[in-house]
Parts: C-alpha cells; structure tokens; sequence
C-alpha cells in the first residue's frame, strides 16, 4: 500500500483525534495549530487530489548524488499500542509530496495498526515542511529567497534594519563578501568565546544610558512598520485590480484599534466556498463574538472559477450568522493556485 493509496482509505474525520495529539505535543507549534485544524484539512485534501510520481525530484536526487540511500519503500515501526500513536516511520519524509506519495508503506506482520494513526503520522511529517506542494510557499524557499518589500512601511523597514546592521555590528562580526553582507549574515572570527557568541547574537549588553535609548526606540520603530506593513499589505490586496472595492475605500483599515485575519482556501474546484465556510464553522476557532464589531471577507476566486451568485450569497448569509457581527463583502478574479478567502475582524 502507498500513502497515497493509504490516504484514499481514510477521511480527515477520522484521522483528526490523532493529529491533534502530535500538534499538542510539539510547542514550536504553539496554540495556534490545535485550533486551526483547517490548514491539515487543507493540506490533506491536495494531497488526496495529487497524482503521485516515482520520478525524483531535484531534492531527493541531490541526496542520491551525495551518497544518501533513496528509498523507494517506508517501514513503519511499532514501538506499543498502535491505538496510542506510538508508532514512527523508518525515515521522515522530505522532498516533493508527489515522490512521497508513491512510497510503498511496509507495515508490520506481528502488528495490528490503525489507518487513521499511520495516516495522521504521514499528514504530520509531510506539512512539516508546508502546507502545499506550491514551490513559492515552503518554509525553506521564502527563508532563502525572501519576498521583496512591497509598500512604503516594508521598504522602511528594510532600510532601518540594514542601517542598523552596517552602522552597529562590530566588523569583527562582518563577513568578507557582499552577497553575506546584503544577506545581514554575522561571521565568528577565529578563537571566538562563549561572550563573543553572545555579543554576535544579541549584540553588546553593556551600553550607556544613550545607546539603550537608542535601542528601544529603534525597536519601537521596527515594531510600527511592522504592524503597518502588515495592515497595507491587506488593502493593497483588498484593492487590487479588478476587486469589488475601489481604490482609497480601504484605506481606514490602517488605522483600526486591532483586528485578526486568518486565510482560508479550497483545493476544491466546485464549491469552493461550502468547502472554506466548512473550515471556518469546525476547523477553526474564531474569536468569541464581543470581541470585533465588523468583518470583511474577500474572496479571491481562481480565473474562471467564479461561483454562482446563489453560492455566494449562502456563503455571506453563513458568514454573518457565524460571526454575529456587521460583514463587508468583496471579490475578485486573479491568477491564484486556489480559491482563497481572507477573513478580517477587526474594531475601528
């Protein structure tokens, strides 16, 4: 049995008890994952929809050149009870989800094992990584080849963190080529110590009272960008060619008290929307219902993928009664992998 094929057997339904537990017991994740299960359901039903592929990848033949053994199979190993979960793979999955998903699963002879614990192991270690198969949106990609600013407030903040970097690293501390440099990167020098490791990492500790003063306002400055980078970000998109909203219409949202906006999409071609309110109504936990006074939701609908003014107008209709507060609705047509909506609560 592959996973794909182990995938095919089980629906996210069942598989979602033991997920929770593997998010539960790992912190780096924080709260944030046991209460948006929508990102697993997500990512387990492109998984489901995706065609596997033998071929390798240029990550996994780069490991093949290296003089890593690639696998074609995966055991499972049983340590207990496999109702507890206490089961691993032989090794974590990596690379491209379309090689994975061709793997044959060797399953212990003397061993009963649950489905739905084997499926949410391989769910887990697959969006390790990420949530999608989309190249642009792993982890590792945007650490290595970050986004370029977009707006004022990002190219602000880019500047002030590179002034702070040339300006206050010790060129003890600088690397010798400009690639690093553009890059902030930080070098040791030969015969470091633990106080100098600490001094590249977290700076010089020991400053006078104008230096902490400098300090904490220019975190205060990078904390305001920031907030407002982020908050432009939003109406940029809100606002972009062919939105609903007309430019400038958005423009209050810069400067509302606070507010929480989550990404739902759908992997799903025909009712995308059903498929994102799902998620919203008993995948996600949402705010309690004082909290925000007003909403919107944009939907972003992939070319040529619009839904139906009824579907559209359930979807609104299901949105207001979840949310119990005053809804904006807007949309646009644009060149997306899926059908998105971003949900925005928020105080003015």
């Amino acid at each position: 049995m592959t996973i794909k094929e182990l995938f095919k057997q089980v629906s996210f339904e069942e598989l979602c008890p033991q997920l929770k537990s593997y998010v539960k017991t790992y912190d780096v994740f924080g709260k944030d994952l046991v209460e948006h299960l929508y990102l697993f359901r997500e990512a387990y039903d492109r998984l489901r929809l995706l065609k596997p592929s033998g071929q390798l990848d240029s990550y996994i033949d780069k490991m093949q050149q290296n003089g890593v053994a690639v696998h074609k199979e995966v055991e499972v190993i049983c340590y207990d009870d496999s109702d507890k979960g206490n089961i691993d793979l032989s090794f974590d999955l990596e690379g491209s989800w379309e090689y994975n998903l061709s793997l044959e699963l060797v399953l212990p002879k003397d061993k009963t094992i649950s489905l739905a614990t084997l499926a949410a192991l391989c769910l887990w270690q697959l969006t390790y990584d990420n949530w999608s198969d989309y190249q642009e949106e792993s982890r590792i990609e945007r650490a290595l080849n970050p986004p370029k600013p977009s707006n004022k407030y990002e190219v602000a903040l880019e500047s002030l963190e590179n002034s702070i970097y040339k300006r206050q690293t010790p060129k003890l501390f600088l690397p010798k080529f400009k690639k690093d440099r553009l890059m902030r990167c930080k070098i040791l020098p030969a015969g470091f110590s633990e106080r100098m490791i600490h001094k590249c990492l977290n700076g010089d500790d020991r400053k006078n009272r104008s230096k902490r003063k400098r300090t904490y306002r220019q975190e205060k400055r990078k904390e305001f960008l920031k907030r407002m980078g982020n908050r432009q970000a939003v109406v940029d998109k809100f606002t972009m060619e062919g939105s609903s909203f007309t430019e400038g219409s958005c423009d209050y949202l810069l400067h509302v008290e606070n507010g929480e906006r989550i990404r739902f999409r759908s992997p799903l071609i025909e009712h995308a929307l059903d498929y994102i309110y799902t998620s919203m109504a008993d995948y996600c936990v949402l705010p309690p219902v004082a909290k925000f006074k007003e909403a919107i939701t944009f939907v972003v609908f992939k070319k040529g993928q619009v839904a139906s003014s009824l579907e559209i107008d359930n979807f609104k209709k299901h949105v207001e009664e979840l949310l119990s507060c005053s809804v904006i609705y807007g949309q646009v047509e644009s060149d997306v992998h899926e059908t998105e909506v971003t949900l925005l609560m928020f105080n003015r």
